[in-house]
């Protein structure tokens, strides 16, 4: 069974969104479902809906992107808060 996280990201313009979204496939088995970025001030502000198998592999994804210095809070996000 495949579960859906969401994540709020802020994170400098520095950081390319490209950058995120690679961190986020470079984990087996997961993949994005929808991105939804605002640049705010000097910051981005989004959240970033992902699938994955199994917990650990959100969890694990969690890890990679807090590693990235340029990345200023990660959070995550109920998902009634995603309205496609």
């Amino acid at each position: 069974m495949k579960n859906i996280f969401l994540l709020r990201i802020i994170y400098r313009n520095a950081v390319s969104l490209h950058k995120i979204t690679t961190i986020v496939e470079s984990v087996k088995g997961a993949k994005i479902k929808h991105l939804n970025f605002d640049h705010s001030g000097k910051s981005f502000v989004g959240i970033i809906a992902f699938e994955v198998t199994q917990m650990i592999d959100f969890e694990q994804i969690v890890v990679l992107i807090r590693r990235n210095g340029d990345i200023s809070q990660v959070e995550r996000v109920p998902s009634t808060a995603l309205s496609c």
